[in-house]
């Protein structure tokens, strides 16, 4: 029977099951729910109408669309990827930026698991067995949410646990646990691409853990700056105080070449630029992406495309719950997150949450009404692609 696997603030997972003809492999059925998460908090007291649904739609979509040769070459011959590739050209890398990103181009799209989306029947019979048909899932995108809900399938990339210890009262993570991990795995990081710069990211930002264009200075790096090539950021996704790295410590975790890093950043880039194209008209703020390594180690993009990974806006509406910070950090519950993020970060603390006496508000009726106008909107721009 199935179990839930991994359990997260906006979508359970579960699992995992063997699908035929892969038997070898481990994959997860994904359920996406109405609620969401500011700063981490974990379950807010609101949850907005049709969200689960209508994230399991963009998930299962750009997937699809992200798979298929065909919107990537349309997508390579638009005004869009030429401006990105000359944007890419103009980096300060000595020519290095631009002849890689061509050769990368040509490899295009990296590999994802994905494997596809199942009815709710059939997610329902599953609960029955631990094995899918192959027949059961569904990618072409002409064809997705004809019906009702549908549930995306992907391979499973183990997340591996890192080891935490403490030096001197503060606490520090031992990664060769992870570089000795054998089989398919989830890199300790994540990447996100800024292609503008909004009050919560430059709030955020971490300077010592980004790629400045040649044509950016630290000075650019303000509210309202604009990128063709996106910035890129390095995240350290398991720590509990979201600490965030720099390049050399992510050549030092993963053992990778500084080669093989940039090649990932690129492909990062590339994957970004074409998510913006698929996301018109919608304006794409940012992306984050997740990649793990297969068996044979090769690069893989894992889950992407989840809303909550995409900052977009149009016309002022925005569908992001980072964009809830401008409501939210009216509130003194606010203040006392940060106050207690930064108490648990000086002082080496995992559950900083403890350090908050005050519960998070409701939503002001009127801003919660126009979040769900923006979901609308995000399906019917989908919706439009299919």
């Amino acid at each position: 029977m199935l179990d839930s696997f991994l359990r997260h603030v906006t979508k359970d997972s579960y699992g995992p099951v063997r699908l035929e003809g892969h038997e070898r492999s481990r994959f997860l059925i994904h359920r996406f729910q109405d609620h969401f998460s500011v700063l981490n908090w974990g379950k807010m007291p609101d949850s907005l109408t049709g969200r689960g649904r209508i994230s399991s739609l963009v998930f299962s979509v750009l997937n699809s669309r992200y798979g298929d040769p065909a919107s990537w070459k349309q997508y390579l011959r638009s005004p869009e990827a030429l401006t990105f590739r000359k944007s890419g050209a103009s980096l300060s890398q000595g020519g290095s930026v631009s002849s890689v990103l061509n050769a990368l181009a040509d490899t295009l799209p990296v590999q994802s698991n994905f494997a596809g989306a199942v009815t709710e029947n059939t997610f329902k019979s599953s609960d029955q067995s631990t094995v899918l048909v192959r027949e059961a899932l569904v990618r072409d995108p002409g064809i997705l949410f004809a019906g009702d809900n549908w549930y995306p399938v992907g391979e499973y990339f183990e997340e591996v646990r890192i080891p935490q210890s403490l030096v001197m009262g503060r606490v520090t993570h031992d990664f060769g646990a992870w570089r000795s991990h054998s089989g398919p795995k989830r890199l300790p990081f994540e990447i996100e691409c800024h292609f503008v710069l909004n009050r919560a990211s430059v709030d955020s930002l971490n300077i010592h853990a980004i790629s400045i264009p040649k044509t950016a200075s630290l000075r650019m790096l303000q509210e309202g700056a604009t990128f063709d090539f996106p910035l890129m950021e390095l995240i350290l996704s398991p720590d509990p105080c979201e600490r965030k790295i720099g390049f050399t410590e992510a050549l030092a975790i993963t053992g990778f070449t500084p080669e093989r890093l940039q090649e990932l950043f690129l492909q990062a880039a590339w994957i970004a630029a074409w998510t913006r194209h698929q996301t018109r008209p919608f304006r794409l703020h940012s992306v984050r992406l997740r990649f793990g390594l297969d068996a044979g180690g090769a690069t893989v993009l894992l889950d992407a495309f989840e809303p909550d990974d995409l900052m977009l806006e149009e016309q002022g509406t925005w569908i992001h719950p980072g964009a809830l910070l401008g409501y939210y950090s009216k509130t003194s519950w606010y203040e006392g997150v940060i106050r207690a993020r930064r108490q648990a970060s000086e002082f080496g603390l995992t559950d900083w949450k403890r350090l908050c006496v005050e519960p998070a508000p409701l939503l002001d009726p009127a801003v919660k009404t126009g979040f769900e106008t923006g979901y609308r909107g995000l399906e019917r721009m989908v919706r439009g692609k299919v």
